[in-house]
């Protein structure tokens, strides 16, 4: 058993070097460029606006950061919770209800390219106008 714990700690373990790839970039190294903000993060008091003139509150207002873009916005009327988002991938504006048990019901929604903040708006404006939840 002396000799095995010998020949162990007289062996050299030789391990080859392998290339180390870091989430987020190498330790140490800030991006000297700052990243670009989304164009829909400018839309937030139009959509504010719009929504609170069909009677909703804006709870929140999200702008997603990336190649399709595409955001958010969580409402408020008469103590229901409901979702407005256009997804920049499918080009798809919805109008989704919260339910009781959990996920979203959706209750209008219509393909939709990105024509920039008036053609989002007009949008936004007839689907909130076009909720039949009775409320």
């Amino acid at each position: 058993m002396l000799k095995c714990r010998q020949l162990f700690t007289n062996l050299e373990f030789k391990v080859a070097e392998q290339p180390v790839f870091w989430l987020g970039g190498k330790p140490g190294n800030k991006k000297t460029a700052a990243r670009d903000k989304p164009v829909a993060e400018g839309y937030e008091t139009a959509i504010r606006d719009a929504c609170e003139a069909c009677g909703y509150d804006l709870d929140e207002y999200v702008a997603a950061q990336g190649g399709f873009g595409g955001w958010l916005a969580h409402l408020e009327r008469a103590g229901l919770r409901y979702r407005v988002f256009w997804s920049g991938k499918d080009s798809r504006i919805s109008f989704e209800r919260a339910q009781d048990h959990g996920g979203w019901l959706e209750l209008s929604g219509a393909d939709m390219p990105d024509d920039g903040l008036p053609a989002f708006v007009a949008a936004l404006s007839s689907l909130l106008a076009s909720d039949s939840s009775g409320v």
